[in-house]
């Protein structure tokens, strides 16, 4: 037991030590600095990354969620589906084609013939050659390594694929609880009954909108965290903060907008582009991850999916064990 403890002592003092090495670098093309505007308290604001720094990287991809977390960003926004087997992705859209040019759509593939495809297209591809579609637990994995809040709006276009989200509603949460993010994890969605399927299952629901006038008051009366809405309107914007409601914008691109966003009361702007400071020295652990093979990331999720059902029952155990229960 002391050999083993001291093994453990020595792996973790090496990841501390991998997670503080790395080298600075430039601005990430695509991107600005919130510096750049002189009316936007820094201190103020919180910035989230949308769809990761999707201006730099393409959209959605563990690239995009790195370069968000070593840029200073408060957290990153991201598409997300299941697959036909259950398994939660980051991808916008439910077509193939957009960012990997295959003809198929996500609801009717696995997460294995997922693993299959590459992203061909979005912004810096040639910087980023061999991105996967990222699974939510890799994603989380990343986000976690630079404490960036998660904000995940669910798509899904036919009555198929919302069938298949509502199936799989306990499984997300599940993840996010696993994972330690379930506090702290915004869902977002336009759907009621997805929604009302997040909160049965202890997760954070938010409301998708294009009417942000009515959203506090449907927010107010469902019991939702938030909204994410076109903002034009400082009034509903006061009134969602005098509620602690957490509001999400679209994305904005120029620090003009930014300004725009702060000028009628916003303080948590969303955007592709904006970051707090060039990348910070790169944390290794996140590096090795995120460009390590999909085999080597699978096995680490089967790790997790392994601890965590040993973790589940444990617990009934021990519930059965309260109750003078033999399992």
């Amino acid at each position: 037991m002391k050999k083993a403890s001291k093994i453990l002592a020595c792996l973790l003092a090496l990841l501390l030590l991998c997670s503080t090495a790395a080298f600075a670098a430039d601005l990430p093309s695509g991107a600005v600095l919130l510096s750049d505007s002189k009316k936007i308290d820094p201190n103020a604001v919180k910035l989230i990354a949308y769809r990761g720094l999707s201006a730099c990287a393409p959209a959605n991809s563990l690239a995009a969620i790195t370069l968000a977390g070593r840029c200073g960003c408060d957290g990153v926004s991201l598409d997300i589906q299941p697959t036909l087997d259950g398994e939660w992705v980051c991808i916008s859209g439910v077509s193939l084609r957009p960012s990997t040019g295959y003809n198929g759509t996500v609801s009717t593939m696995t997460v294995a013939q997922l693993n299959e495809l590459t992203i061909t297209n979005g912004n810096g591809i040639a910087s980023y050659p061999n991105e996967k579609i990222p699974t939510l637990r890799q994603a989380i994995v990343v986000a976690n390594l630079y404490n960036l809040k998660l904000v995940l709006t669910i798509n899904g276009g036919s009555d198929e694929s919302q069938q298949l989200i509502i199936k799989n509603i306990n499984n997300l949460v599940n993840t996010l609880k696993f994972l330690g993010v379930a506090q702290t994890a915004t869902v977002i969605s336009a759907e009621e009954n997805v929604l009302s399927a997040v909160k049965a299952a202890g997760g954070r629901a938010a409301l998708n909108t294009l009417v942000p006038l009515l959203a506090v008051n449907t927010c107010i009366q469902n019991g939702y965290v938030g909204f994410s809405a076109p903002l034009t309107d400082p009034l509903t914007i006061s009134n969602a903060a005098a509620q602690n409601l957490e509001v999400y914008g679209t994305d904005t691109t120029t620090i003009f907008g930014a300004n725009l966003l702060y000028d009628i009361g916003a303080r948590t702007i969303v955007s592709s582009t904006i970051v707090r400071h060039t990348p910070d020295a790169e944390n290794v652990i996140a590096t090795v991850y995120t460009k390590a093979s999909v085999t080597f990331r699978n096995i680490w999720n089967k790790i997790m999916v392994f601890f965590q059902d040993m973790i589940k029952t444990l617990a009934l155990d021990a519930l059965f064990a309260q109750l003078g229960i033999q399992a």
